[in-house]
């Protein structure tokens, strides 16, 4: 029952934290640095071809990008899973582990046909080194902005929906 009452206590604290002015500053700027970097990463080792894989975006796409993956791993990686930095702060003792984790999780739900049509994608060597770059910027968004889920989300999803929409990513 405990375990109950901390993760409920820490998703309503992190539903409820919006990031400040100053906060969305930094995720923006978090956002836009391994956005950047996870582009130059896949554009070396060939798992994005800027030139060959332009697509034409679509709305739908570009905003279920936000809801899921991004605030739905979002609220399970980030909100439950570490503590609410307006109670505990948040080390890298807690952060790189379930950081590891969430990386890791991706082969494990492609194997088990959880979301199939990830199946290659996700036991791909380059997609994981692209998804600790991705998802290392929506944890530091989390804890930069004292633990807003929406920041997390936001530096989880631009990537993602650029990486979907723009480039004809397979989730």
């Amino acid at each position: 029952m405990a375990i109950i009452n901390t993760v409920s206590t820490r998703l309503q604290l992190a539903l409820t934290t919006w990031p400040t002015g100053r906060g969305w500053m930094h995720t923006i700027a978090i956002t836009s640095g391994s956005t950047i970097l996870a582009g130059m990463v896949a554009t070396a080792t060939g798992f994005v071809n800027p030139i060959e894989d332009v697509k034409r975006p679509t709305a739908l796409k570009v905003l279920s990008a936000f809801i899921f993956p991004a605030l739905l791993e979002e609220l399970f990686w980030r909100a439950a899973a570490l503590p609410h930095p307006s109670i505990q702060p948040i080390t890298a003792v807690h952060a790189v582990p379930v950081l590891m984790l969430h990386v890791l999780w991706h082969p494990v739900i492609g194997e088990l046909e959880i979301w199939p049509r990830g199946r290659v994608t996700f036991s791909d060597p380059r997609f994981l080194a692209l998804a600790v770059i991705v998802l290392g910027g929506a944890t530091a968004s989390y804890i930069v902005t004292g633990g807003s889920v929406y920041a997390a989300a936001f530096a989880h999803g631009v990537p993602v929906a650029l990486w979907i929409d723009f480039f004809g990513g397979l989730v």
